[in-house]
């Protein structure tokens, strides 16, 4: 995710909302929303005072100063207006974990604004915070939330009792999948996953290499190249696996294509499992995967890729931060009458625009 260039105190940027560092001034919205019983219909016993409020905003300055992370106001773009709280905070001083909240004023509710909320910091996490897992703590009953927090990618993994629930009700607890490198030496242990993954996407329509009806042999000869750079040094596996394990997601890295271009990373076959669609998958693996290049490629300043148009591709890709900086009309030709737009991009591993 990307500031927003005008508000020069934000923090993430949605299509509707900014979500923006907190400051001593916002307490009058902070305690009007957090004392609305109307928010806390699943679990009224958690509705804070008002003296608990300008506690609690206390420590969302406090963790701000301290971590540069936090929760943070909810700023409608159109009005201007402060209609919730949100964010990620470290949970009881464990850097190894991020906490997902979000809270909206009543009279915004049923818009679907918790969800873009939430994809959009789930993502922001997993790509700035790599070494942190996203978690949240939802109330069994609050089935909104519930959908709400695996449209965001988390996946429930049992439960635990909230130490602001007083009566020590128990809440579904969920995380985050992880992005993670694969070590040369491991990456042929999972060559039969990624194929299998791969011919999935394939036969879905996606845009990895290949036309639906592509066999796993002819998979698995591109594989092979891919794995030889892997173990040669000159590219990184990346998968994305749900807090059980399994793979759902890939992408590579390439990254030692020789002078002039030692600084540029390129990013080649990012899929996700088809069968995990809509739950914003996508995102958090590209997201994981520019943390990756931002931490263990340190000399690499800019990253690159190229995509088939006609897939609604581009609007992913610029929602993550990547600029459009050529176009081949009619450059890709997959059948006799189907020619597609060859698309390059391009972003900074540090986030700021490019010039």
């Amino acid at each position: 995710m990307t500031a927003a260039p005008a508000e020069p105190a934000a923090w993430v940027t949605t299509e509707r909302v900014v979500l923006r560092r907190p400051r001593a001034d916002d307490l009058d919205a902070y305690v009007r929303l957090h004392t609305d019983p109307r928010t806390y219909a699943h679990a009224p016993a958690s509705m804070p005072t008002a003296e608990r409020c300008r506690d609690r905003l206390a420590a969302d300055l406090a963790d701000w100063d301290t971590s540069q992370l936090g929760y943070a106001a909810v700023v409608d773009r159109a009005t201007s207006a402060v209609i919730g709280w949100a964010g990620l905070r470290h949970k009881d001083s464990d850097s190894c974990f991020l906490n997902l909240y979000y809270r909206l004023a009543h009279d915004r509710l049923g818009a679907g604004l918790g969800r873009e909320i939430s994809r959009a910091l789930v993502a922001w996490g997993v790509e700035h915070r790599p070494e942190a897992v996203v978690t949240a703590m939802v109330d069994p009953v609050n089935t909104a939330s519930l959908r709400t927090a695996a449209s965001a990618g988390l996946v429930q993994v049992g439960t635990r009792s909230s130490k602001d629930d007083v009566d020590g009700a128990q809440m579904a607890y969920l995380e985050a999948p992880r992005v993670r490198v694969v070590p040369p030496e491991a990456a042929e242990g999972l060559r039969d996953a990624v194929v299998r993954l791969w011919v999935r996407v394939n036969d879905a329509g996606g845009s990895v290499g290949f036309l639906p009806g592509a066999t796993a042999d002819d998979v698995s000869v591109a594989l092979d190249r891919h794995l030889a750079d892997v173990r040669a040094g000159r590219s990184l596996l990346c998968v994305l696996v749900d807090p059980g394990g399994r793979l759902r997601g890939l992408g590579f890295w390439e990254h030692s294509r020789g002078f002039p271009y030692d600084h540029v990373a390129g990013l080649k076959r990012l899929m996700v499992d088809p069968k995990a669609q809509g739950r914003n998958l996508g995102r958090v693996l590209l997201g994981g995967m520019v943390g990756i290049a931002r931490r263990d490629l340190p000399w690499v300043e800019l990253l690159r890729l190229d995509y088939r148009d006609g897939l609604g591709l581009g609007d992913f890709y610029e929602k993550a931060g990547w600029t459009e900086v050529g176009r081949v009309p009619r450059g890709l030709r997959l059948s006799p009458t189907d020619y597609r737009d060859d698309v390059a991009m391009a972003r900074r591993v540090d986030s700021s625009p490019l010039h």
